[in-house]
């Protein structure tokens, strides 16, 4: 295994509210690529204005190709007062996407069928036309060991990295699943809330989990979300 000369902050962090976020009885929004909403953008506001209470600089950040994931990143930075931090975007982080379902009733889909399949297979389950959890997973571990773990550039900086990787609720899910190997049915149970914070570290050691769904920095504006109920 490569050796690692600095420890990294890695900070995963769920985009804010997105347009098809707040239809909650859909299986999937009409837009794929669904922007923010007004309260979205005002979490992700709270979020950088946190990063800068706690002194936490952006050493480089990471998000999908989808704009919700890139807005929150950008106002991230605005709001906590990061400047030209190196930025790459990838569809590899892009969440996982279902097609068939989209601007369905979530009661239409998931059928007693859909339920018996997923629960049997689990994150191997293919629903409709879309990939698995299991591919997901795959591919978004692919490139963060590519791009972060085992990344020879990054490897030979000699300093603590806090790197930021601003993506979707779902692909985390499945990720944590893989480096922390908490059972798979713990994908759909776990909670992750828009703009929360899921921070680890990496040093030659693996892993280590510091916090996780994080999103203490909206309890002013968001009193009614699910954390509360």
């Amino acid at each position: 295994m490569p050796i690692h000369k600095a420890n990294r902050n890695i900070f995963f962090i769920r985009h804010g509210e997105s347009e098809s976020n707040v239809l909650e009885n859909l299986a999937a929004g009409y837009n794929y690529d669904a922007p923010l909403t007004e309260k979205g953008r005002l979490q992700a506001k709270y979020l950088g204005e946190r990063f800068k209470r706690e002194g936490i600089g952006i050493d480089l950040l990471f998000t999908s190709k989808l704009s919700r994931a890139m807005e929150t990143a950008k106002i991230l930075l605005q709001s906590s007062g990061n400047k030209s931090v190196p930025t790459k975007r990838s569809v590899k982080l892009n969440e996982l996407q279902i097609p068939k379902w989209r601007g369905k009733e979530r009661s239409k889909m998931m059928t007693s069928d859909v339920e018996a399949s997923w629960g049997k297979n689990g994150k191997y389950y293919s629903p409709a036309d879309g990939e698995s959890e299991y591919e997901m997973q795959r591919r978004f571990a692919d490139y963060i060991d590519k791009e972060i773990i085992f990344n020879a550039d990054v490897r030979k900086i000699g300093k603590k990295l806090n790197i930021a990787v601003v993506v979707h609720g779902w692909a985390l899910r499945c990720y944590f699943q893989s480096i922390l190997e908490y059972d798979q049915s713990f994908i759909k149970k776990m909670a992750m809330d828009n703009t929360s914070i899921s921070q680890f570290q990496y040093n030659n050691d693996g892993w280590r989990l510091i916090r996780i769904n994080d999103s203490s920095h909206l309890e002013s504006i968001d009193t009614k979300s699910r954390r509360y109920k």
